[in-house]
C-alpha cells in the first residue's frame, strides 16, 4: 500500500462493494478507487487489503494449456542419399601444410592420442609439439608444466 493512503470507512465500504462477486480484477478495482477517492492505489495494495479484511479469496485464473497437435504414426519416407561434392575451383588443390622435418613438430593432420597437442605459431597453419604424452593428458610433461605451473594442479 502506498504511503499516505488512509483506508477510512467509506473507502473500505466501496472496496467491499467492488470486490463482491469476484467479477472485477484487482487492477480495475484499484483504478476505480483511485479515481473516485483521489488516492493512488495499486493492484497489490487492494489484494493485501482484501486479505487483511478476510474477504473471500478468488480462484486463480490460469490460461488453458496450449493445445497439442495429435501425432499420427506414419512410416518414414526414405530419401535416397545425395552425393555432396565440395566446390573446388579448377586448378585449385588443397594440400596439408608441410613442416621441415628438422623442426620435430607435427601438423594438425598428424595429431593423435598419445602425442603432445601444445600449439606453436600465431596464425594457421599451426605446428604442434608431437612429443609423447603422459597417460590421460594432451601434453608432454614439459608443456604440462607450461600450462599448469607447479602448485596449481
Amino acid at each position: 500500500m502506498p504511503a499516505g493512503v488512509d483506508w477510512d470507512d467509506h473507502l473500505i465500504a466501496r472496496f467491499k462493494a467492488l470486490h463482491n462477486g469476484g467479477k472485477r480484477p484487482f487492477s480495475e478495482i484499484a483504478k476505480t478507487l483511485s479515481h473516485e477517492f483521489g488516492v493512488k492505489l495499486t493492484k497489490n495494495a487492494c489484494i493485501g487489503k482484501a486479505r487483511r479484511l478476510g474477504l473471500e479469496t478468488r480462484p486463480r485464473v490460469m490460461p488453458p494449456p496450449p493445445k497439442r497437435k495429435k501425432r499420427t504414426l506414419t512410416t518414414p519416407h526414405l530419401v535416397p542419399a545425395a552425393e555432396v561434392v565440395a566446390p573446388v575451383l579448377p586448378g585449385w588443390r588443397i594440400e596439408p601444410p608441410v613442416l621441415p622435418a628438422s623442426s620435430g613438430r607435427i601438423t594438425i593432420y598428424q595429431l593423435e592420442r598419445g602425442v603432445c597437442h601444445y600449439p606453436f605459431g600465431e596464425r594457421p597453419p599451426y605446428a604442434y609439439c608431437g612429443n609423447t604424452t603422459r597417460r590421460h593428458s594432451p601434453w608432454c610433461p614439459h608443456h604440462e608444466h607450461v600450462v599448469y605451473p607447479r602448485g596449481t594442479r
